[in-house]
């Protein structure tokens, strides 16, 4: 070999540090899957912490109340009703563990576990339509990683509290049954059933237009399972002799329900009338009494121009279909219905009045299957993405504090995982990946984690949640139901079985279901029977508050009976304290400020009274 082909034979590239070079054709290993389902599932599972949308997280706790409590007679909710069932099988859970019902991490927890499963069942079908379109290896890292840590997704999801990922998979799977030969009878019902889900899946009906005529005879088989599954899902109601007001409450009471042009949507409605404005003005200028007031008012003309988008989608699609003849490759076809969907999405969010800030949302998704099997354009799921996240944000106010925790976690363990790495001279992560891998090589690895991580969720949940109960012994009675002398607070009254705020008692992340809640300066006091001996309680401030600085105390007659060191808030080890009060007439509760007295809400919990044994 000469000089000159020396220099130019491919060379030899050598791995740097465990990273190996890029190859463009190699598509990623099934078990790379598992790892980003684990993402999944961690990520929506952090994020449930961060402060919800408040109003669609009451409607939940509402409606979960009234089937708890009377089942679907009468219930007064307007979703379409496969999300009701879930809810129903929520307020079960309630009534079996008798866990009060309240806003809170639980509830949301609940009401997202059909999203986490539906983000995974979103992240393994991205996965397959890659490795079908056999993309490059960076690109496929790229669209995975914006589905896993998708803006819209998390947003909507485990931070706002909504569903709309539930039908938007839904519809995403419908497209994929119809463009295949072996499932194509699927198509109709699962698009039955996201419409059975939420109402705005009704975007997308022109794509199924067109896509009827793909495979004819399938979809006639797949109108008729539709009519069954829609007799199956309302069957509840049906037998509770509620069919009619569900469809109504579901379906036709909710088309007026916003009468606005827009309702915190950024779309057309933005730029032509602004925010929250009635969708009954006269656009530019037509005067209202001329045969044109009626086509720009603006409830008309954004029907009007939603109506020519969804034809024209239609048209489009039936030429498509013609011009590609008699074959059509299966693949050539999701991609096609899958951009189709994307345009008719945007189009429902942008044009069409009385759209929220969540509608754009379904337009990400289908972007997001177009990309994956296109192989191109990732711009449309990340720009629709960013803008779907950016305008819930806009009205979702998320609290800082909530955050405080997770991102302490965090920032101690990218530290320590740093220092480890730097001093494994950079083998550390590659050892970690690879042990890594013999998890994921464990059958359905992915369903097993999340399966896991679910119940560890649960079991937190339930242990910060439900009521920590007293079981007196015949020896022993509540220092509540004790005649109480007086009792003296520089804020608010003394609460019993309650928090200051009026909550359920809770400190160091438990609730209990007895005890007092007071404010400093406060001085309770309760007159003791003469076999009063030994008084038991937990004292510290409640949950309610971030960090105060209290001290409490006991006295007895006058006399210094228990005090507690300074206590600041962050306490999580609180023990419980025994006090002689053997001939003890009056006892004495007192809470005093430290410093400033602003969150100074103070608990006493568990407060029994033993008493000497009868002779």
């Amino acid at each position: 070999m000469n000089a000159q082909e020396s220099k130019l034979a491919p060379r030899t590239i050598r791995p740097l540090n465990g990273f190996l070079p890029i190859s463009h054709h190699v598509t990623m290993p099934n078990s790379v899957l598992q790892g980003y389902l684990m993402l999944v599932v961690t990520i929506n599972f952090a994020f449930l912490f961060l402060k919800g949308y408040s109003q669609d997280l009451g409607y939940w706790q509402d409606w979960v109340r009234q089937l708890s409590t009377g089942g679907y007679d009468g219930f007064n909710g307007n979703y379409p009703p496969v999300y009701i069932h879930w809810l129903f099988l929520v307020g079960k859970f309630y009534n079996l563990t008798a866990i009060p019902l309240e806003h809170n991490d639980l509830l949301k927890f609940l009401t997202q576990l059909p999203v986490v499963a539906s983000h995974c069942s979103l992240t393994v079908i991205i996965f397959r339509q890659l490795q079908k379109a056999r993309a490059n290896p960076l690109a496929q890292q790229m669209v995975m990683i914006l589905t896993v840590f998708n803006p819209a997704i998390l947003v909507n999801g485990p931070i706002w509290g909504q569903i709309d990922l539930v039908p938007a998979v839904m519809v995403y799977c419908s497209l994929v049954a119809a463009s295949s030969w072996r499932y194509a009878y699927l198509a109709i019902p699962l698009f039955a059933l996201a419409l059975l889900t939420k109402f705005q899946s009704i975007a997308f009906a022109p794509v199924f237009g067109f896509l009827f005529f793909t495979k004819i005879r399938q979809h006639i088989i797949g109108i008729l399972i539709s009519l069954a599954l829609g007799v199956l899902i309302f069957l509840p109601s049906i037998i509770a002799g509620h069919f009619w007001q569900s469809v109504r409450q579901a379906y036709i009471d909710t088309l007026g329900q916003y009468p606005m042009t827009t309702f915190n949507a950024a779309n057309i409605w933005i730029l032509l009338t602004g925010n929250t404005v009635p969708d009954n003005v006269i656009l530019f200028g037509v005067q209202g009494d001329t045969i044109w007031a009626r086509i720009f008012m603006a409830k008309h003309f954004g029907m009007l121009l939603f109506s020519c988008v969804s034809l024209l989608v239609f048209a489009h699609g039936i030429y498509f279909l013609i011009k590609n003849k008699i074959y059509i490759a299966s693949n050539q076809l999701l991609s096609y219905s899958l951009f189709s969907a994307s345009i008719c999405a945007l189009a429902f969010f942008a044009l069409l009045p009385a759209m929220h800030e969540r509608y754009l949302f379904p337009a990400a998704i289908m972007a997001l299957g177009f990309c994956a099997s296109a192989r191109q354009k990732i711009f449309y799921p990340a720009l629709i993405s960013m803008a779907c996240a950016l305008n819930m944000l806009i009205i979702l106010e998320i609290n800082g504090s909530d955050i405080w925790v997770g991102l302490s976690w965090l920032t101690l363990g990218l530290l320590i995982v740093a220092l480890i790495d730097q001093l494994s001279n950079h083998q550390f992560l590659s050892k970690a990946a690879r042990g890594l891998k013999h998890l994921y090589r464990i059958p359905l690895f992915g369903l097993w984690f999340f399966i896991l991580a679910s119940s560890v969720m649960l079991l937190y949940f339930f242990d910060r949640y439900h009521l920590h109960q007293i079981q007196l012994s015949e020896q022993q009675v509540l220092l509540t139901d004790l005649p109480l002398n007086y009792a003296r607070q520089d804020h608010g009254a003394m609460a019993i079985n309650r928090s200051f705020d009026g909550n359920k008692l809770s400190i160091a992340n438990r609730r209990y279901a007895q005890g007092i809640g007071t404010h400093s300066r406060s001085d309770i006091q309760y007159q003791l029977p003469e076999s009063a001996k030994t008084f038991s309680f937990k004292a510290a401030l409640d949950d309610e508050v971030g960090t105060a600085d209290v001290k409490f105390s006991v006295w007895g007659d006058g006399k210094l009976l228990w005090e507690s060191p300074a206590i600041y808030g962050y306490e999580r080890n609180i023990p419980t304290q025994y006090i002689d009060v053997t001939g003890i007439k009056l006892l004495n509760l007192k809470v005093d400020p430290l410093k400033d007295d602003k969150w100074d809400h103070a608990n006493w919990v568990n407060t029994i009274i033993e008493l000497e044994a009868k002779q």
